[in-house]
């Protein structure tokens, strides 16, 4: 944090943006296996990470090339739009994000709004940000 404080609140909206060419940007009380709870977090889109599910910036050497601009998949608001963020790596799979969240494209606008959904991880999905299942078919490892 720039003023000095270690901690930071989580936000009254859990986000994540999709980023052009990059990873998703995970704005929330976000909750991942073996790891602390954390406000903010940038996790890997492309599947190149050498550091996964963490974003390691491999996008920009490898040249990952993925739109942040989505379909909107329609959505009603949540009645709750904070609270925990689960986000699962599941093993050479996508990452599983239960909890209420907003998927906001590059441009920042909001492509869905959910509480379970299923994000590609492996940077092969025809259906980014989501799992198509690809990465069975590509050999994904995580």
């Amino acid at each position: 944090m720039t003023d000095g404080t270690s901690e930071e609140t989580p936000p009254p909206v859990n986000t994540i943006h999709v980023r052009e060419n990059g990873p998703y940007a995970v704005a929330a009380d976000i909750r991942i296996p073996g790891e602390e709870p954390l406000t903010r977090r940038t996790l890997c889109r492309c599947g190149l990470s050498k550091n996964k599910p963490f974003c390691d910036g491999s996008h920009a050497s490898e040249g990952f090339n993925a739109t942040g601009e989505c379909a909107d998949n329609e959505s009603e608001p949540l009645e709750t739009r904070n609270g925990p963020l689960n986000v699962t790596p599941t093993q050479d799979g996508p990452l599983m994000v239960a909890g209420n969240v907003e998927i906001c494209a590059g441009t920042g606008h909001t492509i869905d709004r959910t509480t379970k959904t299923f994000l590609c991880r492996c940077g092969h999905s025809s259906n980014k940000p989501f799992c198509d299942g690809t990465h069975a078919k590509v050999g994904f490892k995580s």
